[in-house]
């Protein structure tokens, strides 16, 4: 490297370690320092069943053995291990291609088909850890369309991994390699279509004595993909536009559901009502139709005992349905303690039942009832007259007619006076009735009102509170959001700072 890029890798690394450190993800790995990590090495990877062990077997004009999974320089060696390792990691239980510690990596594909999509995800996992990235199409001699499926396997790079759209591609065939061995001057047509002594070449120029180069690029490169996986925010939208709404909306909901309840507790109580000074009013006026006049002049402390009653009785029902109406509006808004230290006032239910006024004695009923009886006496004397000696008896039974007459009055008198008195208690009733559930409603409404008020009042001084805290949340995703902000732009920086580092490792790695 020139004397001042390592200033610029050591100026990148930092950059990305501070975005990394600013979204609390770890810094991207160490580097090895000159000469302490040992020779560089390819890893060679790709899916079960590409002939990657073939493909080792032929860079080092070897038979393929089934043992080492990493081929190190050792006396006697060949000329490709004198500067490099080549190395077949094993794959991770999931089936991951696992770089372990390459320095670049061989990708090995099959001639015979495209990459599938699990060979193609893999990539993308793998190129996001390793910068150097070659591939060898392995098996051109077995299939004549190898050269349509490289080109279709350059395409499906490029659109599922665009770093490695340039990437270099080597077709080569183990099988023709392996055929050429030992054959002197005559095996070099196949050796040429094996294609494998390009490949030999290439690797020696981009991984000989590069080790703490590639190391840095690596280094980089697993920066800029930790960076690009770290996206802070991703469900602050969300959460803005459910804070938004609920602000937009907290009012204005809770206000609608609280009048609809509070009305349907009046229309609830009203009913209540109605529906007790029916029953009431039945059952005494079924009274009133058999009452004695003793019965009849105890009926207005009754009734009012009664109203008194069911005055309670709907004032109570009145105040555990706002009761359980104030729990249900409040419950999601105050504290139980708070709940509990609002206190409704309650209603003092007084119906004003009027007393029964006396009735004035009826004269003409008086006089109409001795006229009727004097009608009846002469009706009861009536076949007498019809007798011989009735004008001899007539004189006799003067008297018994005048009895007749005054107890028929008498009667007559007392009969209509008894009904007289039954209606006059009726239209008594119904007037105090009236007169009661009036004011019953009266009371019912003021309560309401009552509750209307204070309700409301608890109510804004809830939302005003929640509303507050959901303005405070909503401030505290803006303040996120600016950082946010800020964060990306020193991510951008640092990543289009590593980006240009990372190109011009690659030109020095390519042209020297």
């Amino acid at each position: 490297m020139s004397t001042a890029l390592p200033d610029e890798v050591a100026a990148a690394r930092r950059g990305l370690d501070r975005a990394l450190a600013d979204r609390g993800a770890p810094s991207s790995p160490a580097s090895p320092a000159d000469g302490s990590g040992g020779a560089p090495v390819v890893a060679v990877v790709g899916a079960p069943g590409r002939g990657r062990r073939a493909l080792v077997g032929a860079l080092l004009d070897l038979d393929p053995d089934p043992g080492p999974d990493r081929f190190t320089d050792e006396p006697g060696g060949v000329p490709l291990l004198e500067e490099l390792d080549l190395l077949l990691p094993r794959r991770t239980r999931d089936g991951a291609w696992d770089p372990g510690p390459a320095s670049m990596l061989l990708v090995v594909v099959g001639a015979g088909a495209p990459l599938d999509r699990d060979e193609l995800d893999r990539l993308a996992a793998v190129a996001g850890e390793v910068e150097t990235v070659v591939f060898a199409l392995v098996g051109t001699e077995a299939h004549r369309g190898w050269r349509t499926v490289l080109e279709a396997d350059r395409d499906l790079v490029a659109e599922h991994v665009p770093r490695l759209a340039g990437a270099e591609w080597f077709p080569v065939s183990p099988v023709l390699a392996r055929a050429a061995r030992g054959t002197g001057p005559e095996g070099e047509q196949r050796r040429r279509a094996a294609g494998i002594a390009p490949l030999q070449r290439r690797l020696h120029q981009l991984v000989a004595r590069r080790r703490r180069m590639l190391d840095e690029a690596n280094a980089l490169r697993a920066g800029v993909t930790a960076l690009s996986g770290t996206r802070p925010g991703t469900d602050r939208g969300r959460r803005r536009t459910e804070l938004e709404i609920a602000r937009t909306s907290l009012r204005r909901e809770h206000h609608v559901r609280w009048r609809a309840e509070l009305a349907g507790a009046r229309v609830a109580a009203v009913d209540d009502l109605g529906r007790r000074i029916r029953a009431l009013g039945a059952r005494h006026r079924e009274r009133i139709d058999t009452a004695s006049r003793a019965g009849l002049a105890d009926l207005g402390p009754e009734v009012a005992r009664d109203l008194t009653a069911v005055a309670e009785a709907v004032v109570a029902e009145l105040g555990e349905r706002l009761r359980r109406l104030v729990g249900g509006t409040l419950a999601g808004l105050l504290s139980p303690a708070e709940l509990a230290r609002l206190r409704l006032p309650a209603p003092e239910a007084r119906p004003d039942v009027p007393v029964p006024a006396p009735r004035a004695p009826d004269r003409l009923l008086v006089v109409a009832g001795a006229s009727g009886g004097l009608g009846l006496s002469r009706l009861a004397l009536l076949p007498l007259l019809a007798v011989p000696v009735a004008p001899v008896v007539g004189a006799a039974l003067v008297p018994v007619s005048v009895g007749i007459g005054l107890g028929a009055a008498t009667w007559l008198a007392r009969a209509r006076r008894r009904a007289a008195e039954r209606a006059h208690a009726r239209t008594w009733l119904a007037e105090a009735l009236g007169q009661a559930r009036t004011d019953l409603e009266r009371v019912l409404v003021d309560a309401l009102i009552v509750a209307d008020r204070e309700i409301t009042l608890a109510l804004d001084r809830a939302l005003d509170e929640r509303g507050r805290a959901l303005d405070a949340e909503l401030s505290a995703l803006a303040e996120q959001d600016r950082r946010d902000r800020a964060r990306e732009v020193r991510t951008a920086e640092a990543v289009a700072r590593a980006e240009a580092v990372l190109a011009r490792l690659a030109h020095v790695r390519d042209t020297t």
